[in-house]
């Protein structure tokens, strides 16, 4: 009560609702026209006409907001207003091909996206914009590659320096946005805020248990992530002879994890045996196959013989290579994918996925 913002924002969401109503009935008018023809309907003078009237509509609230922004250049409307706002693209440039440049407008879009929002005044993080607005840039916007969102997400942080809601608003939403993604490889960016913004003390917000239990999941997540050299694994297989992981000479290597008494391995583990003995030759592939279970070694050979499991079936019953902390393996199966160089290139796929994965690779690397 006796607020001018809150008397303007209900002036506005009366306006708006008037507007609305306009142009529901114009749509309520396209249907009728296009139930009585849909095959020509919007050929006729009277849909153009209606559809004048929409953009009529849309213009005259548009002129709304910025004579609105004009009068009240600090109200939280008017951040709202502009924050809202996608940039305007200008025509794209002639390249020296003659023809114009394809990739210009996603460019000009993506480095001006920000440039009306006032980072300096935190009360936007009280309205659904910014949320939005972050969500939309973070997983639609930029190309979504692990490297590429890590370097958009710093630049951006950046911008929020100025207010300390923002900043721990967008600090916090990606890391934990990207600490839970479900796409592959996105890992490697919750890995860089946390070595970035937690790590470094900057989030104030944070106690020290939580800041604690963030370090360590991102130490652990570093050592498995696309890219990088799976770390080496030194194990006895069932006949005591010692398998080195970086010994192997194959184009690629699978590294599977798994335990013969967990049910989904047992249903797992006969499709990567089948696509082990159908494209060992071709792919030139071996499997690296580590029992994860140290109270199972008996189940483990006989499984091991009753399913003819012909790769390298290896155990680290003491916890020697400290394999489950270096890949991250909480549960099981899990599979990693090497290339010759033994680089992470796959990690937690389907065994249904190898054969594709496998051949877009050897095109694409070719």
């Amino acid at each position: 009560k006796g607020s001018d913002e809150n008397e303007r924002f209900y002036e506005y969401l009366s306006y708006l609702e008037v507007e609305k109503r306009k142009g529901e009935k114009f749509s309520e008018q396209s249907k009728v026209l296009e139930n009585a023809d849909s095959a020509s309907f919007k050929e006729t003078a009277e849909f153009k006409a209606i559809q004048e009237k929409v953009k009529a509509i849309d213009a005259d609230v548009k002129d709304y907001k910025n004579k609105f922004i004009s009068e009240y250049p600090d109200a939280l409307l008017s951040k709202v207003f502009l924050a809202s706002k996608d940039p305007d693209i200008p025509e794209a440039p002639i390249l020296e091909n003659g023809r114009p440049d394809s990739t210009f407008a996603w460019r000009y879009f993506k480095e001006h996206y920000w440039d009306l929002v006032d980072f300096s005044d935190d009360r936007i993080i009280r309205t659904p914009v910014y949320h939005s607005k972050l969500e939309r840039f973070m997983t639609k916007t930029i190309q979504q590659i692990p490297d590429t969102i890590a370097v958009e997400a710093s630049k951006l942080i950046e911008k929020t320096r100025e207010s300390n809601e923002l900043f721990k608003y967008t600090v916090f939403w990606i890391t934990s946005h990207f600490e839970t993604s479900k796409q592959m490889g996105m890992d490697a960016v919750f890995v860089h805020m946390a070595k970035n913004y937690y790590m470094t003390g900057q989030a104030f917000w944070a106690d020290s248990t939580t800041i604690a239990k963030i370090s360590d999941r991102a130490t652990k997540l570093s050592y498995s992530l696309l890219g990088a050299t799976a770390p080496n694994l030194i194990m006895k297989d069932t006949s005591d002879q010692i398998q080195v992981l970086h010994a192997l000479d194959n184009e690629y290597t699978i590294a599977y994890f798994w335990d013969p008494e967990c049910g989904h391995c047992k249903k797992v583990t006969p499709k990567v045996r089948d696509f082990y003995n159908e494209f060992k030759e071709e792919l030139d592939v071996e499997v690296y196959g580590v029992m994860t279970n140290a109270k199972e070694q008996d189940s483990w050979r006989a499984y091991i013989r009753e399913n003819k499991l012909n790769w390298i079936n290896v155990e680290d019953p003491e916890q020697k290579t400290a394999y489950k902390y270096l890949y991250d393996i909480y549960s099981t199966p899990v599979i990693f994918l090497l290339d010759k160089d033994k680089k992470i290139i796959a990690k937690r796929i389907g065994a249904e996925d190898l054969e594709n994965f496998i051949r877009h690779h050897k095109k694409k690397t070719s």
